[in-house]
């Protein structure tokens, strides 16, 4: 038995708390930067309101944010998010009516039977990542949350954890978007910057393969670890994950009600995946698919319309929880938006690159948009508040506009799926239950790596001109 004096062995805090702490600390920094201001115009060209780099001052008045006053912005934030939390708590009822048809576990035994045979299963990651990588070249990764529970039920068909199935999806779409050889944020930034529409999107892709080589490898990594031993994997003991149990040594018999629900399925996700490719689709359109698909494949089912209530409220109850962490990170833009630190913020974070060595200047130039990152979670609103100020201070340092776009782009992507206030990042995790804290466990050696590989990225462009 242990002695009461023994030193208990430090845990991360749950996600909430840091979450808090992140809250009383941003509300204490109110108090202590000044508030300050950008003016701002809009392009006739494009709609979209621009800075003016050369216009920031300090307000005649601070307004730092009552501690009291966090309570009553959570709320506000949790409003305006409000189609992300429904949205999680929505698809998580529907997709709980999906898995009580049984199709997901036949077919998945199916999968993992025939994946045992021949060491196939060591192509399962890198080819479903890939999948992932493809489509994150358009497309950012708030529009593939839904995603993040099939990715868990296939790890875990596998052998895996629910880490591995949310990595696949969300880091997949992630390194592609980060790069961004196609992304509709990068062409603002470019078009800030004036430089071609998608120029050098050779160089990004190039990018976006080195970093999907990585990610794979490091998922891979971890996957056959826990394969090999259970208890090696963050979430071993843990309650609230997503479970999906599937035992490959038990050959389920296929019944043609199954594939009947799996077509319907498969027609339904192939509608989503259109549409948010095509038709810009959100998180609304997602969830609304994501009811039709619940009642269509509870109805082939036949399940009876009160059994179904019921098991969406079990579903949609157990990511409630969970899915209000959305709110609670928006809570940190909304508490420095109210201070008016953000623009004070990013104005004096952009000057320290003057200080900067010459050899360092465009790898620092990364690290201060991962920063910025951290107030602006938005990519299309951080290209606008801060590639006007980068632009004029890239030519003055000697950086080239498009190292600064790329430095930009993938200080702006690859840090959302480490904070907790990101939206993508807390959809996933609160869909599929997996705890904050453990993902952080998985996940910061790999952004690390990340971080590491970005810098050298960003320099070799500013060398070669790239």
């Amino acid at each position: 038995m242990k002695s009461q004096t023994e030193k208990k062995k430090w845990k991360m805090p749950h996600g909430w708390v840091i979450i808090g702490i992140l809250l009383l600390v941003v509300t204490a920094l109110t108090y202590i930067i000044p508030a300050g201001s950008f003016q701002r115009y809009v392009d006739e060209t494009t709609g979209k309101t621009i800075v003016d780099a050369t216009s920031f001052a300090l307000s005649e008045t601070s307004t730092p944010v009552s501690f009291l006053r966090i309570p009553y912005l959570i709320v506000t934030s949790c409003v305006s998010q409000g189609s992300i939390i429904f949205g999680i708590i929505l698809i998580a009822g529907a997709l709980e009516i999906v898995l009580h048809t049984g199709m997901f576990q036949v077919f998945c035994n199916k999968l993992s039977r025939i994946c045992s045979v021949g060491g196939r299963e060591k192509l399962f990651i890198p080819i479903m990542t890939f999948v992932f990588v493809l489509m994150g070249l358009t497309q950012s990764t708030d529009k593939f949350i839904a995603f993040a529970p099939l990715g868990v039920m296939l790890a875990l068909t596998m052998g895996y954890d629910a880490i591995v199935g949310v990595a696949i999806v969300l880091l997949g779409v992630g390194i592609s978007y980060s790069a961004g050889s196609f992304s509709q944020v990068t062409m603002i930034a470019q078009q800030i910057a004036e430089l071609p529409l998608y120029s050098d999107f050779e160089y990004r892709l190039v990018i976006t393969g080195i970093l999907y080589v990585v990610t794979a490898a490091y998922i891979s990594r971890y996957a056959m670890r826990i394969k090999a031993d259970p208890t090696k994997s963050y979430l071993y003991g843990v309650k609230g994950v997503m479970t999906f149990d599937v035992d490959p040594d038990e050959e389920v018999k296929i019944k043609p009600i199954n594939y009947i629900t799996l077509i319907a399925f498969i027609a339904l996700m192939a509608l989503l995946v259109y549409g948010c490719l095509r038709w810009n689709w959100g998180m609304n359109e997602a969830s609304a698919l994501f009811i039709w698909m619940g009642i269509i494949c509870g109805a082939l089912n036949r399940i009876s319309p009160s059994e179904m209530c019921r098991i969406f409220i079990k579903g949609a109850g157990a990511a409630a929880g969970a899915s209000l962490v959305v709110g609670l990170g928006a809570t940190v833009s909304a508490i420095m938006t109210e201070g008016g630190i953000i623009d004070t913020c990013v104005y004096y974070i952009s000057n320290m690159l003057n200080y900067m060595p010459d050899i360092l200047k465009a790898p620092v130039m990364f690290v201060v948009n991962v920063l910025i990152n951290l107030l602006i979670p938005s990519g299309n609103g951080q290209a606008v508040v801060v590639m006007p100020i980068l632009t004029p201070i890239s030519d003055i340092i000697g950086v080239t506009r498009q190292t600064t776009v790329t430095a930009f782009k993938l200080g702006e992507g690859l840090c959302n799926y480490i904070l907790p206030h990101a939206s993508a990042l807390m959809g996933c995790l609160g869909l599929t239950g997996v705890p904050y804290e453990k993902w952080m466990k998985f996940m910061w050696n790999l952004f690390c790596i990340w971080c590491v590989l970005s810098m050298i990225f960003v320099g070799i462009g500013n060398v070669f001109a790239l």
